[in-house]
């Protein structure tokens, strides 16, 4: 009796074995995804990047495609970048901030090299997000208290990360993952109460911080969603009317949802269109080369330019408070050009991808639906990011969700291109 007690507990090597398979990457994605500038999460980072330059075959074959090639283009141009920057200590500093994180995607696709392993990566990144943004739902309601929190918690201090529009952001990415997986099928009925609990939190935190620019894109991305992953015309039509609808309905009661989309800021953008019109300004002089790579540089070519002075705002704004002309003031036409054709091909290899998946199982429109839905998240939540950047910066913990996302839909594309298009 006591061999058959002893041979039921697991034994130390199992322990070992669950600790290196679980619980060392969800202490490693804790630390990326808690506080992503810390030491911890640079030294995680530099691991994943010398990684993936150990695995140098498999890093090779993931990214050989356009992506990899626009995307590798675009990092060389930002490094040559110092040797004419308005700023080369700056840029070079910036670099070397970014070299980690530039590094450790190349890594993704090597690791999450199928769709159990993109799922595990997506749901175990959205579990800990959430839980940290329920930890400030829970701090900023005892601080504050009902119903003030819902007019003071965007203003409160210390912010969970650097600003309430960056962790707005994650928790409209985290509520788009939990509604994917649910649809994607996942399995019992516990793990879809968990995901439904993190989707709820997820809203409430959109609300409760009130950031109007991820509630809009937020808006937009639930309701392109079903038009990306509905298949056939007649399907895509049907709720592309019915997202026009819905969100008409939505910008008639933003209002009243959101009391701050009838603030004044609504008419000049917070001041953000006098910090456009002065960084395109600036970059115009310097159309084809740019100022060189990074924030430091764009504080330096603004507000310390002894030939242009600074733009009269009452924020020190530290970029261009816009993405795409944030790429065109640091790099010119030609990093520009690089990045935007960087996110169209990887933009084409999902679009190529959702067109095909599925077609194995036609008689089945629930798999149909299922094998689209990751590629459909992929898509979607990238381009959350990328039209957020229309009208701000995605930085921080958001820049490590954009780049988590493109190394995950290169892997998806890659696996499906050797197997699941079979």
């Amino acid at each position: 009796m006591r061999e058959e007690m002893n041979q039921a507990k697991p034994s130390a090597k199992a322990w070992i074995a669950f600790l290196c398979r679980w619980g060392l990457p969800l202490a490693a994605a804790a630390q990326l995804w808690f506080d992503p500038s810390n030491g911890f999460a640079t030294a995680i980072l530099w691991g994943a990047g010398l990684y993936a330059l150990w695995q140098g075959r498999q890093t090779w074959a993931a990214w050989k495609n356009p992506v990899g090639l626009f995307f590798g283009l675009g990092v060389l141009w930002a490094a040559l970048s110092v040797a004419w920057s308005f700023h080369p200590a700056g840029s070079a500093r910036d670099l070397a901030k970014s070299a980690p994180l530039a590094l450790a995607v190349l890594v993704v696709p090597t690791v999450f090299d199928r769709p159990g392993r993109i799922w595990a990566a997506l749901v175990a990144s959205a579990g800990l997000i959430t839980v940290k943004l329920a930890a400030d739902l829970v701090r900023l309601c005892v601080v504050l208290g009902w119903p003030t929190v819902l007019t003071e918690a965007r203003y409160f201090h210390p912010y969970l990360y650097t600003h309430p529009n960056v962790s707005s952001m994650m928790a409209g990415l985290c509520a788009l993952v939990f509604a994917a997986r649910w649809l994607a099928g996942a399995p019992g009925a516990g793990r879809r109460v968990l995901l439904a609990l993190g989707l709820a939190v997820d809203l409430v935190y959109l609300v409760v911080l009130a950031s109007r620019g991820p509630q809009v894109v937020f808006a937009l991305a639930a309701l392109a969603f079903p038009i990306v992953l509905l298949p056939g015309w007649r399907s895509r039509l049907a709720a592309l009317a019915l997202a026009a609808l819905a969100g008409w309905v939505l910008w008639q009661a933003a209002g009243q949802v959101n009391p701050r989309f009838r603030d004044r800021t609504m008419r000049n953008w917070n001041n953000r269109d006098t910090v456009w019109a002065h960084a395109k300004m600036l970059a115009d002089k310097r159309p084809v080369l740019g100022y060189g790579f990074g924030k430091k540089t764009f504080v330096k070519a603004v507000y310390e330019n002894p030939k242009e002075r600074a733009p009269l705002v009452p924020v020190r704004y530290p970029h261009a408070h816009q993405y795409w002309l944030m790429l065109y003031f640091q790099g010119g036409a030609i990093g520009f050009a690089l990045w935007s054709l960087g996110w169209l091909a990887l933009g084409a290899r999902l679009a190529r991808g959702l067109a095909r998946a599925g077609r194995t199982v036609r008689d089945d429109w629930r798999e149909r639906l299922r094998a689209r839905v990751l590629p459909a998240l992929l898509a979607t939540a990238l381009a959350f990011v990328l039209v957020y950047g229309v009208g701000d910066f995605p930085d921080h913990v958001i820049r490590h969700a954009q780049f988590l996302l493109a190394g995950l839909a290169v892997a998806w594309s890659g696996w499906f291109m050797r197997e699941g298009a079979a």
